[in-house]
């Protein structure tokens, strides 16, 4: 749904950016910003800066910059409206609801609108009808408090083929939106009916807090589905890119610096409700690649706690291989047999399970312990089978120093040649290239992150200057460049469509604010440009000499004169060159050249009045 320039703003004022990502990143005050480590990319020198005064932010590292909505979008992956949305219930402002919208609204906010009443609507039945007792026992026998199930927003769909859709009408939500959002389906003769029906519900939620899809426990033995099934892939919601949980775990993961990943919704909600908050659920499916990728931007550690059965080891190195591939680094906390994580807490409390994964063992031991579980170490065979695939899983990793004290380690402990495991290595480990892109991938940046990072510096100087002056937003110094700089002087694409922009700003609004053009700027990169243009002021041009300007130390409106006349000089040598080429083209023809040899000679004394 679109929400209106008055309401955004109203948001955006409302938030205070230096807390918003204070709430992320650990700041410290540097002159009048504050700077941390970059969330969006891996360093271990902080050159990720937030402008209380600009309320934007900017990382001079791998080039991401905006202001509080960008943020919201890129760190939690979601669309302005969400962010919008995050943002306003953190402000506690309200925000009109899809049915307020008419025509135009938005087709996720339905589906996000449909599974929020759906959910409100499987809470009712649990909590106020006869037919929910049956899940309200279920969740009670299973040690759930009552402030945990509405904590987790648990509920029941009723053993009926309508009763959704007949509550959804009177909401007035659609049937073809709740097709869309996998909470109905039709029939073959086209009839729509209840997809969850006769069911435990466990709402899925977001990173950003609100209900994508659901995870549904059969009640009844007569039911032929499964003992769960999920919802279907929908716009809002794909079961391999969404954690069970993290919604509500992503803040104690971040502080504790570690996330605690278990399989099904039952053994997180049991072990959160013992006091252990920084755990997620892979919703009783393999890890995926995309789920790994999501928990790295609260944390670089993952342990999984896995049963001691073989299908739950085989689970956990697949596991593992995957947080490696993805650089993270993974550790192993094993349960005794018989035991998953909800029974384990149950029988012996929060503290032990804090403690078994307290002494959680790195991957190099839990393979080796896997195998030695099998037999594997009684013959040769089995031992170089052993650390062929403690090898294999240190070939995953990206980090070569990691990888060398690694492959030392293993040396040390089963006394083997370090030579040995690094031919082994070798032939598992993936080709890394070489020269620029191998220190690019050290410095944790990707090559397109690498080239939007250059963007400032490839500018034209006079350019470069003349854009950071009007971002400034001084009315002066704005009104000075558009009397004398047409978008037609600008070189570069980027620069003239942000020239643009800023020249719609000021002749519809009377000012130019970049906070706030960050909400109207769609492309990505011309987002980035701004914000580096703000927190680069002048450092990139200190050696411009062409105008005799001291840009280190020199007004905005100084360096604009001076980008101005850069501008003219600039026009200038373009128009000598076209003088000349019309000169020698009229020579050759024999045609007169008196008004081209005067318009050269009035182009020369503008040229030498501008470098006097």
């Amino acid at each position: 749904m679109r929400y209106s320039p008055d309401k955004i703003d109203q948001v955006r004022n409302a938030t205070d950016i230096v807390d918003l990502i204070g709430s992320y990143v650990r700041f410290k005050k540097r002159g009048k910003n504050f700077v941390g480590l970059c969330p969006f990319h891996t360093e271990k020198t902080p050159s990720f800066n937030v402008s209380a005064e600009r309320q934007m932010y900017h990382c001079f590292g791998c080039g991401v910059g905006g202001n509080a909505f960008t943020f919201v979008m890129e760190y939690e992956k979601v669309s302005f409206p969400e962010a919008v949305r995050t943002l306003a219930e953190r402000a506690g402002i309200s925000l009109p609801s899809v049915s307020d919208a008419g025509a135009g609204e938005n087709e996720t906010e339905a589906l996000y609108e449909a599974c929020s009443m759906a959910g409100r609507f499987f809470y009712h039945n649990l909590t106020e009808t006869t037919e929910g007792k049956l899940a309200l026992e279920y969740f009670r026998h299973r040690g759930f408090s009552d402030e945990t199930i509405k904590t987790f927003g648990l509920g029941y769909a009723m053993n009926s083929w309508d009763s959704l859709i007949k509550h959804a009408e009177e909401k007035g939500i659609l049937v073809d939106v709740l097709l869309k959002a996998g909470l109905a389906r039709k029939r073959d003769d086209g009839t729509p009916y209840d997809y969850f029906r006769g069911r435990a519900m466990f709402p899925i939620h977001s990173t950003s807090g609100r209900v994508a899809g659901y995870g549904a426990r059969k009640m009844r033995e007569d039911d032929p589905l499964g003992k769960y099934i999920n919802s279907p892939d929908t716009m809002i919601y794909n079961k391999s890119r969404i954690l069970y949980g993290l919604y509500r775990s992503k803040e104690a993961i971040r502080e504790k610096d570690y996330a605690i990943l278990v399989e099904g919704y039952a053994d997180l909600i049991s072990v959160f409700q013992a006091g252990i908050q920084n755990i997620v659920a892979s919703s009783g499916t393999a890890l995926t690649p995309e789920q790994v990728r999501l928990l790295s931007r609260y944390t670089r550690t993952i342990v999984i706690v896995y049963d001691a059965d073989s299908a739950g080891s085989k689970a956990a190195l697949r596991g593992v291989d995957l947080i490696l591939e993805n650089d993270l680094d993974a550790k192993v906390a094993r349960l005794p047999a018989g035991d998953d994580p909800d029974s384990f807490v149950k029988k012996n409390g929060g503290p032990a399970f804090e403690e078994l994964v307290k002494n959680s063992t790195s991957f190099v031991d839990f393979i080796a312990g896997a195998y030695e579980q099998r037999g594997k170490f009684q013959t040769p065979e089995g031992q170089a089978e052993a650390i062929r695939t403690i090898v294999q899983s240190i070939a995953k990793m990206k980090d070569e120093l990691k990888q060398h004290f690694y492959v030392k380690h293993v040396a040390e402990k089963y006394k083997l040649y370090e030579t040995v495991l690094y031919r082994e290595l070798e032939r598992h480990a993936p080709r890394r290239g070489s020269g620029v892109e191998m220190r690019t991938a050290r410095a944790g940046t990707s090559r397109e992150t690498a080239v939007a990072a250059r963007t400032v510096g490839e500018l034209p100087a006079a350019e470069r200057e003349v854009l950071r002056a009007l971002l400034e937003g001084d009315r002066e110094v704005i009104s000075l460049v558009f009397q004398h700089v047409t978008l037609d002087d600008f070189i570069d694409s980027r620069a003239r469509t942000l020239a643009g922009i800023v020249k719609d700003s000021w002749e519809n609004e009377g000012n130019v604010d970049s906070s706030r053009l960050m909400n109207e700027i769609e492309d990505n990169d011309l987002r980035r440009l701004v914000a580096e243009l703000i927190f680069s002021k002048y450092e990139l041009s200190k050696g411009w000499k062409e105008s005799g300007v001291d840009i280190a130390r020199a007004e905005p409106a100084e360096i604009v004169k001076g980008a101005i006349r850069s501008f003219r000089k600039r026009a200038l040598t373009r128009h000598l060159e076209e003088n000349k080429q019309q000169i020698e083209q009229a020579t050759a023809k024999g045609s007169d050249v008196t008004q081209l040899l005067t318009r050269r000679q009035q182009l020369l004394e503008e040229m030498k009045g501008l470098s006097g």
